[in-house]
């Protein structure tokens, strides 16, 4: 059973790092991109039967309550806006296919050695990403296509998703390295390793994520008389950053049809203003700014107190690459704002109750997260450290991009949250 456990959590990682660019290459049959969705099944019935034999021990009764809490709202949601099939479909598999991941660590005990495995086995895939993105910046240089940075996208195909891996795997190596489990010169390495496709893609959002990580992890991570010498290291760090980031980013950037640089575009308030809100009232046809994504669906929600509080229902404000029929009715009218953030959509399509039980479920994880750190001094201490600084970019994540429907950030954060929320339960009862 060990092996095969192992093996279906090495093939889900492949299947959401990898599988999808294979198959964007030819190099594999279209529909293996739904390989992680059809490692869900197998793995939900070995959850329920693992799950109902020993009782679910090691799930707190808070995330029963989350989920439970949640999946009332969007159902309620559902049969308020008598939401067609389809749509309901396609918004269970964005809602639903990871979750039984979560639950895996409840129901089956991994060993630090199967775990120390995976951890490694994520690392090489995240280092995978610096080649892999060089290569496609070369590409894009060298065919003219100068404009086109968000090309620059590793094997995880989004050119945000592949910053915030490597500023997430830096938040887990740095914590390695606070523990002792990794040389300081080996963390340097990969910080300037991962730095460089930062600077290639166009994801102006790393210039806050990147320190927000690092700096949460290694304050979290720092003993108390050492937690002002941890963040002026971590400054430190992050000034070398800098120093690579922004001329690397500024010397692409000057040769896009519009040129700019990363200091002036923070500096100037005017422009981004105009970034954060594009005009995309509803009715245009302009792209929504990251401010229209939060401001517009509350707006139009509160004309009804019932669509404000459960929201336009499950998969109703959502693209579904399944076809027309899986389509939401509302996501011609409110597409532009969903398809820019996760929190457009649950905002839209599980209103207020619904976004606010979502929160609640990545606060439970962080106090999780907080609790294993500070008391396991073991693999899944570090990873519990590293994941605290992953969970403060996620959760920011939510409102820059549509995270909630990629299949990496889905699967490998709610497989590693189980990890550590199963483990807090078992020092709870040790």
């Amino acid at each position: 059973m060990d092996v095969l456990i192992q093996a279906v959590v090495f093939l889900t990682f492949a299947a959401v790092t990898l599988v999808p660019f294979l198959t964007s290459l030819g190099a594999l049959p279209n529909d293996a991109k739904f390989l992680a969705e059809f490692l869900s099944g197998p793995v939900a019935v070995y959850v329920i039967i693992a799950g109902i034999r020993q009782r679910f021990g090691l799930v707190s009764a808070k995330y029963w309550l989350a989920f439970g809490g949640t999946a009332l709202i969007l159902v309620c949601g559902a049969l308020a806006n008598d939401v067609g099939s389809g749509p309901l479909i396609s918004g269970m598999r964005y809602y639903l296919r990871a979750i039984p991941f979560f639950f895996l660590p409840a129901v089956y005990e991994f060993k630090d050695w199967q775990l120390r495995q995976q951890l490694r086995a994520l690392g090489a895939l995240c280092l995978l990403q610096v080649p892999v993105a060089v290569f496609q910046r070369h590409e894009i240089m060298v065919t003219g296509h100068t404009t086109n940075a968000d090309a620059v996208i590793g094997t995880v195909m989004q050119s945000g998703v592949l910053s915030m891996l490597l500023i997430c795997a830096l938040c887990v190596f740095g914590a390695a390295m606070l523990r002792d489990r990794l040389p300081k010169w080996v963390f340097a390495l990969l910080f300037l390793l991962f730095i460089f496709p930062m600077s290639i893609n166009e994801t102006k959002a790393t210039v806050i994520l990147l320190p927000l990580g690092l700096l949460t992890t290694f304050i979290v991570g720092a003993p108390a008389h050492k937690r002002v010498q941890a963040t002026v290291g971590a400054l430190a760090i992050l000034a070398v950053g800098g120093a690579i980031f922004v001329p690397v980013f500024d010397y692409y950037q000057a040769k896009t049809a519009i040129p700019y640089k990363i200091a002036d575009f923070f500096t100037n308030k005017t422009e981004l203003y105009n970034y954060l809100n594009t005009g995309a009232r509803v009715g245009t046809h302009k792209e929504a700014g990251r401010v229209e994504a939060l401001t517009i669906p509350v707006q139009e929600l509160a004309r009804d107190p019932v669509t404000l509080a459960l929201g336009l229902g499950l998969g109703n404000v959502s693209h579904s690459s399944l076809g027309t029929a899986f389509t939401g009715a509302h996501y011609g009218v409110y597409g532009r704002y969903t398809n820019e953030t996760s929190i457009a959509t649950f905002l839209f399509e599980a209103g207020i109750l619904g976004t606010g039980l979502i929160l609640w479920l990545h606060w439970l994880v962080l106090t999780d997260a907080f609790f294993v750190a500070r008391t396991d001094p073991g693999v899944v201490g570090t990873l519990a450290l590293g994941f605290v600084g992953t969970l403060a970019v996620v959760t920011v994540g939510l409102f820059y991009i549509a995270l909630h429907i990629t299949y990496l950030v889905s699967y490998l954060f709610w497989y590693l949250a189980g990890v550590i929320a199963a483990r807090r339960m078992q020092l709870r009862s040790a």
